[in-house]
């Protein structure tokens, strides 16, 4: 329905302007006009128009990549103005844009008028151009402007944005801008294990601290008692026994022979 209402005005539109006004000075453009990307990063364009003598009614046009498999559009936006507008399906290497002035916003001697946003994102190395093409533009006195276009150029470079999320190679794309050129560019970041922690040994030192005038002259006692003088193999052998009369009893016990 938005389509369909939004063909019907610009049929008015057309049918109404039967004057057919030279460029005057009036040039669509695209910004920026030179890029350079990766694969997976995007840009914005601005389609713009720098002057409109007579206002602006309304308009519909044509954004192409001459290579589609350079890069393709995934988004349009546009401005406050466009109250009603409408764009072909994305994404695509191709979109026809179009819109209409319905509160006459744009007045004679606009300047500087923001058309549409358009975001393509980069797929693969290549160049492609970036056109405009089929170009309606429709004042606010029933005439119809033949502007001039400009092209810009998208330059997608070999490689990309490192998808790896191992924990000692993190790839982290940065975007950088400049006269008009926008890279991403992957900066390795290496992160160091921290070293294991090694067990030490800890002897423990005891010192009598026996007075100077004890009789052994500080030298450690050892005291012996009775139990000590007794050989170990009789514990072992007291043990022994009474584990064969503890499970002898248990034994009895369950058999209820007791």
């Amino acid at each position: 329905m938005k389509t369909l209402m939004l063909f019907l005005v610009m049929v008015v539109v057309i049918a109404a302007s039967g004057q057919v006004s030279a460029s005057q000075g009036t040039t669509i453009t695209v910004t920026p006009s030179g890029v350079t990307l990766l694969p997976g990063s995007t840009v914005i364009y601005n389609v713009g128009i720098n002057t409109l003598p007579a206002g602006l009614s309304g308009y519909q046009l044509d954004f192409q990549l001459t290579n589609p498999a350079v890069g393709q559009i995934t988004r349009v936006s546009f401005p406050s103005w466009a109250k009603l507008n409408n764009a072909s399906s994305l994404p695509a290497g191709r979109v026809t844009i179009s819109a209409v002035d319905l509160g006459k916003a744009i007045a004679d001697d606009a300047a500087g008028t923001n058309l549409a946003l358009i975001t393509v994102e980069a797929v693969a190395a290549g160049t492609t151009n970036v056109k405009l093409q089929n170009i309606r533009i429709d004042d606010d006195h029933g005439g119809f402007i033949n502007p001039d276009t400009a092209t810009a150029q998208l330059v997608v470079k070999p490689g990309g944005v490192s998808g790896s999320n191992t924990v000692n190679n993190i790839s982290i794309p940065v975007v950088t801008a400049s006269a008009g050129v926008v890279t991403r560019v992957p900066t390795r970041v290496t992160i160091t294990p921290l070293a294991s922690a090694t067990e030490i040994p800890v002897v423990l030192s005891v010192t009598s601290n026996a007075p100077a005038d004890d009789p052994s002259g500080g030298t450690p006692v050892t005291s012996t008692s009775l139990l000590a003088k007794i050989p170990r193999w009789i514990f072992y052998g007291i043990g022994f026994i009474a584990l064969v009369t503890g499970l002898s009893l248990l034994f009895l016990a369950l058999t209820r022979r007791i």
